[in-house]
């Protein structure tokens, strides 16, 4: 069962940390200014147009309705109708425009979330849960896109065309448009604590809902353990926790958006009712028309829009802004560092390996590692074995470049590998792991993962060098044949026969063998044992096995306990000194021998 983080969000609020959020979004707009200012500039048309139907309506009634012009009435209808479609033309620019804009900044961040992600050290992937990484790839992202599709920007141009409203307004009647601005202040002031309040609480959101997100990715990878166990109800009481807890947050933030949006639509009717009634006393008074009236009001619907909007918008602002906080949270973990850009390839490649003095350690204080010495020549068979947590894995993990040692080094060819690329590295290698993985891809393209450009004939090849031919020529669709992600539809066996198929395609110096026939049948165990028999020819073989049948013709043998080699030799020399190597084939076999059928 995973731990729940939770991530400080009491700085979310501070003017400081949006501001700096806000300015690595806009970031990705740097290289796209022409079409961002295309954007605003058709926004602000838009908006000047819109200035000029209410002035032509105030006219019309005033000049031309009063005096019984209709003539000039169905002119102004015309000009009124030539606004509009101009202004629908331009709206249609704008959208293009807009949407051009908000769809580059999600580009270019999904783009980079990506980047980063294959970049992140073994380290991060191993400290935290799938699901979350998933979110913040998938849900965050949307919450920003939200943001970038066109409401931020038009917002934007709406706040500063807003000042030509006002402007208008005090043109027509100053009186009346000091009863406007007298509820502006309060409306900002409750926009400004409904942001603070919003922001932190769509954070808790998507957390919850990353939290979600990592039980359904690990109740879907879990599902056959959970059937096994009929656990499927407490999965279900546990994803609704998440789930309720997810629910909460929503409506958490549900109440400060229902207490905000009509307080502030409130003091808006407020004022329009004040105009009303104050400008319908002037008109009867006779210090108003009522074209002035009318085309007062629909100023100020103007007005009020780009105002309604700019509120509406901060709750996605809000919500865009704790997303990316996210994502900008993840996109600051440490990359891998194995790598400097003055390291060279690793282009010749004998295949002899030597660990000299290594020591490692995954958390500070917690060897797990000491003092590790070894030496492989090409053509040899090194067979790591030792209890589980011994370090078997780490020391192939650092031959890989996975990691890096604390101490000693690791030398290919008598040369450092901390000098070279660890992607140099890994193409003179290749792992069959216990837990492999197959790709939603067919047979072939699982096989032909490590050399894309591989043929056919080339991918039967290692196919029949893998003793995999016998199952896929069974099959409808031969090498054509989709499997599931993992590889769900085969069974263990077959699946590590591709695996190893797929290895032998890449034609590796060092191949890696971890646990790789561990949790298969006897009949299956000794096909795969005759396909990595004849792939080990000619090349340094690192081997980690528990079961010892499958390594007595290693040429060394180095039994790991507590971090370190405490023995190396021969299955016959182990034997002889009577060590740990001899208690642990003992354990194995003892059973075996006294039904008379001796080791295998």
């Amino acid at each position: 069962m995973r731990s729940r983080v939770y991530v400080d969000i009491s700085n979310l609020s501070e003017p400081g940390v949006a501001l700096g959020t806000a300015r690595r979004l806009l970031a990705y707009l740097r290289d796209h200014r022409l079409s961002l200012a295309g954007a605003m500039f058709s926004m602000v048309l838009v908006a000047s147009l819109n200035l000029v139907a209410p002035w032509v309506t105030k006219i019309v009634i005033d000049d031309h309705v009063v005096d019984g012009d209709f003539g000039a009435v169905a002119v102004s209808l015309l000009a009124l109708l030539g606004i509009y479609g101009l202004r629908a033309l331009t709206m249609m620019a704008t959208i293009i425009l807009v949407q051009r804009s908000g769809q580059i900044v999600i580009y270019g961040l999904t783009r980079d979330l990506y980047r980063h992600l294959l970049r992140l050290p073994m380290l991060y992937f191993e400290r935290e849960a799938t699901g979350e990484t998933l979110s913040r790839l998938t849900a965050d992202v949307n919450a920003v896109q939200r943001a970038t599709m066109g409401p931020t920007l038009g917002a934007l141009v709406g706040l500063l065309t807003m000042f030509v409203y006002v402007a208008v307004l005090f043109a027509l009647e100053w009186r009346l448009t000091l009863l406007i601005l007298s509820v502006v202040p309060p409306m900002i002031l409750l926009s400004a604590y409904s942001a603070r309040e919003l922001r932190k609480r769509y954070r808790t959101v998507q957390e919850t809902l990353a939290e979600m997100n990592t039980t359904i990715e690990e109740n879907l990878k879990g599902i056959r353990v959970s059937r096994a166990f009929a656990r499927e109800g407490d999965e279900m009481q546990r994803f609704s926790r998440d789930n309720t807890s997810n629910l909460r947050a929503n409506m958490d933030t549900a109440t400060v958006e229902s207490i905000s949006t009509p307080s502030i639509q409130a003091l808006s009717s407020l004022s329009i009712g004040a105009i009303i009634l104050y400008g319908g006393w002037q008109i009867t008074d006779g210090t108003l028309t009522t074209g002035t009236l009318v085309a007062f009001l629909a100023f100020v619907t103007l007005f009020h829009r780009p105002l309604t909007e700019i509120i509406q918008v901060n709750y996605v602002m809000q919500s865009a802004l704790a997303a990316a906080d996210r994502i900008f949270q993840f996109m600051d973990e440490p990359r891998d560092q194995t790598d400097r850009p003055d390291m060279e390839r690793l282009e010749e490649f004998g295949g002899r390996v030597e660990f000299r003095d290594v020591d490692f350690a995954y958390e500070p204080d917690k060897p797990v590692l000491r003092g590790v010495n070894l030496t492989a020549e090409r053509g040899e068979v090194i067979a790591l074995v030792g209890p589980t947590g011994a370090g078997k894995t780490t020391i192939v993990n650092l031959l890989g470049r996975y990691y890096d040692p604390d101490a000693g080094g690791i030398f290919l060819d008598g040369r450092d590998a901390h000098n070279f690329r660890s992607s140099s590295i890994r193409e003179q290698m290749a792992f069959v792991l216990q837990e492999t993985y197959l790709f939603s891809d067919t047979i072939g393209g699982n096989i032909r993962y490590g050399m894309p450009e591989a043929t056919d004939e080339e991918v039967r090849r290692a196919a029949e060098q893998a003793n995999a031919t016998e199952f896929v020529d069974e099959l409808p669709d031969g090498f054509e044949a989709v499997v599931g992600g993992g590889g769900v539809q085969l069974s263990r066996g077959q699946v590590q026969r591709i695996s190893l198929a797929r290895a032998l395609l890449a034609d590796p110096v060092v191949l890696v063998l971890d646990e790789a026939t561990s949790d298969v049948d006897t009949e299956t165990e000794a096909l795969i044992q005759q396909a990595m028999d004849a792939a080990m020819a000619g090349r340094t073989v690192f081997v980690i096995a528990h079961r010892l049948s499958t390594i007595r013709r290693a040429d060394q043998i180095l039994v790991v306990d507590d971090g370190r080699i405490q023995e190396r030799g021969t299955h016959d020399e182990l034997l002889v000194s009577g060590g740990v190597y001899r208690q642990l084939h003992e354990s194995q076999f003892a059973g075996l021998e006294s039904a008379g059928q001796g080791p295998v």
